[in-house]
């Protein structure tokens, strides 16, 4: 199962400012009244708008134009935020807090945890080959799997298969790199300490369905979120506030 395929996570209104130059010494009074009065309009109608506040703001947001996919955000009046991903079989989700920066909405999670991967086992088995397996209750999962071997020859990467086991020809590892297509946005590699073992077997951790936000930033414009997809390649997709 691969995600789509797309290429690859503020504009402030223009205003013109009028000058009116006003001589005291040649304008009768009523005259300059009425000139002040107009610059006291011009300066107030023409200064920034104020910021919308977060109850202009909150709602949910669902993405539009990508095909097979459903995704979008939910914020809400506390400044909190959930996120939601679903392509085929794979759901993702999320949840943190959003602020807005003038005409942009930053989100941010809780701090990302420093594996995605857990080791089940790893020892030396007398056989031929260097064997990577991975563990979960949903096969689909663990099928297709990057594992790329670094030893002291170079690197080698191999694909897992519907097992999700792949074996590469015997030799001494120094480490593994994972990446899931399905979870792109959590690599792991692993550092083999013990140089014997030539046996692997690693599961998700509980939180890879996870999305984190760090600074995720989108352009909020008549009620829609532009810019990235914290899952999908681009800057230009569009979430549209549910009426």
């Amino acid at each position: 199962m691969l995600l789509p395929p797309y290429t690859q996570k503020t504009g402030r209104r223009n205003e013109k400012e009028r000058t009116i130059i006003v001589n005291p010494i040649y304008q009768p009074l009523p005259i300059m009244k009425k000139v002040f009065q107009l610059l006291f309009s011009i300066c107030f109608f023409v200064s920034p708008l104020p910021a919308q506040q977060s109850d202009d703001v909150s709602g949910g947001y669902f993405l539009e134009g990508v095909q097979e996919t459903a995704s979008g955000f939910q914020l809400k009046p506390n400044y909190t935020f959930t996120f939601f991903f679903t392509y085929g079989g794979l759901d993702r989700y999320g949840s943190g807090r959003w602020a807005q920066e003038k005409n942009s909405i930053v989100f941010n999670s809780r701090v990302k945890p420093l594996r995605d991967f857990k080791l089940l086992s790893g020892r030396r088995v007398n056989d031929n080959f260097v064997t990577v397996k991975f563990t979960d209750k949903n096969p689909a999962l663990v099928n297709g799997i990057e594992c790329t071997l670094y030893t002291a020859r170079g690197r080698q990467k191999l694909f897992t298969d519907k097992n999700g086991i792949v074996k590469f020809p015997k030799q001494q590892v120094d480490s593994l790199h994972i990446f899931s297509p399905l979870f792109p946005d959590h690599p792991f590699t692993f550092i083999v300490t013990n140089k014997i073992q030539n046996n692997f077997e690693f599961a998700f951790e509980k939180w890879v369905a996870e999305v984190f936000f760090e600074d995720f930033t989108l352009l909020f414009t008549n009620n829609m979120l532009v810019g990235q997809h914290p899952l999908l390649n681009g800057n230009k997709f569009r979430y549209v506030k549910n009426k």
